[in-house]
């Protein structure tokens, strides 16, 4: 997921605590007729430097996100001030070439369990990643198994504008519809954890809706026990966007996601906390 951040634009991810199903994650709805969603209802995903951001600015927030289901936290490196016990370390990477470089070199993060694949079309991705992402995603699966990880798959919907790739979007379909059609969510077949980069068409909630929706039934079709998250941010691809239009965001989504992944830019981190602060006290009135 494009991220605006001194390393390049990314995204990112999760784990297994609890199945699917197993807890409420849409209380009733509200007097416009769209469903409220219970901080402590769902799974969430942030960056490091953005959870210790906000955990310092308004810890309360995260005690309520730290009361659901499952907390997860990406990292790059370790370091930084010590995560809080609840929380589920992830460690972030790129390519397949590049977690294998990773073990080879000893550089996995002590305590971490979980390592996510975010792979989109940009150079830090092997050529042959990008030409073919769903053999990409199902050898960076096999890598972490064999070396005792369990793989998170967040594949960028940008891999569908890679020329010549195995499949690549046509001139009738946007970015989204060549997502699906080409069957990139079926990678869940070998992960636990899927993640569907939304954020870019969040504030067009029928393309958003659709593309979650779709996107979340061939996951679940591909592995009937994976955790669907989607992305959500207050600046997608570097645009400004209000914390309501977030959380309208949300609300149309959440019926079909176990969680959601935050992509923020630093600056940003007042329209996160407000969008934080919108859904907590949307859920206690």
């Amino acid at each position: 997921m494009p991220r605006l951040r001194a390393l390049a634009v990314m995204t990112g991810v999760a784990a297994l605590l609890l199945a699917p199903g197993t807890w409420s994650r849409v209380s009733a709805g509200t007097s416009t007729g769209s469903p409220q969603i219970s901080l402590s209802g769902f799974r969430w995903i942030f960056y490091k430097e953005d959870f210790n951001h906000i955990r310092a600015k308004n810890p309360a927030l995260i005690q309520q996100i730290l009361a659901g289901p499952g907390t997860y936290v990406l990292e790059r490196r370790r370091g930084g001030p010590p995560l809080p016990p609840r929380v589920v370390p992830v460690q972030i990477f790129y390519s397949q070439y590049g977690l294998q470089k990773t073990i080879d070199k000893n550089r996995i993060i002590p305590g971490v369990e979980l390592a996510s694949d975010d792979l989109e079309s940009w150079t830090i991705t092997p050529k042959e990643e990008r030409h073919d992402p769903m053999a990409a995603m199902q050898s960076f699966a096999q890598t972490a198994h064999d070396n005792g990880l369990r793989p998170i798959l967040v594949p960028g919907r940008d891999l569908m504008r890679v020329p010549n790739a195995v499949c690549t979007q046509q001139p009738h379909y946007t970015i989204s519809q060549a997502y699906l059609t080409c069957g990139l969510p079926a990678a869940a077949q070998y992960a636990p954890v899927f993640v569907i980069q939304a954020a870019a068409v969040e504030t067009d909630l029928t393309a958003l809706t659709q593309l979650v929706q779709e996107g979340a039934q061939q996951a679940r079709a591909a592995n009937s026990k994976v955790l669907v998250f989607a992305t959500l941010s207050v600046s997608p691809n570097g645009a400004t966007v209000g914390y309501g239009a977030v959380v309208k965001a949300a609300q149309a989504i959440a019926p079909y996601v176990d969680g959601f992944s935050m992509n923020n830019v630093r600056p940003s981190d007042p329209r996160m906390i407000g969008f934080l602060q919108a859904l907590s006290q949307a859920s206690s009135s």
